[in-house]
């Protein structure tokens, strides 16, 4: 199984830092051209950050890509379970990557990329896994080179 044929779930930064092109980390911008490719769910939270954190412009950005590819990209505008975010609060993550968590495993998405290096890395037995866009490029060329 790879992020070809799953539904995953881009961070928050993996947008900002796709969008903006930023220069450490261009996987973000490349694993962003790949959109039509991809099954991707927006949850609340991520949408919520993205409207708090892109400029006006870059938020004209984002609704292009969105309705570009409406068949690929399924936003989730539902609240996650407030026990659910505890849970992942106790697991020790702050509150907003607490809600994304709990998305992920409420929608039972399996793939969180993203470039937090430090999202529920000491937490075993997740029910999904987290990857950085490099790591996610390198999975889809591995996958499409198969085929």
């Amino acid at each position: 199984m790879t992020i070809l044929n799953e539904r995953i779930v881009l961070d928050t930064n993996i947008w900002i830092f796709g969008l903006r092109q930023h220069p450490q980390v261009p996987a973000c911008a490349r694993l962003l051209d790949w959109l039509g490719q991809l099954h991707v769910v927006l949850p609340r939270q991520v949408l919520k950050e993205l409207q708090a954190n892109l400029s006006r412009d870059e938020l004209a950005t984002l609704c292009r890509l969105l309705n570009h590819f409406p068949d690929r990209i399924l936003l989730r505008w539902n609240k996650a379970d407030l026990e659910t975010i505890r849970k992942y609060q106790r697991l020790g993550c702050k509150l907003a990557d607490a809600a994304v968590a709990a998305h992920l495993e409420e929608l039972g998405l399996g793939v969180l990329v993203t470039e937090n290096r430090h999202f529920l890395k000491e937490v075993e037995n997740l029910p999904f896994r987290t990857i950085n866009a490099h790591y996610a490029l390198e999975e889809m060329r591995g996958s499409s080179l198969s085929r």
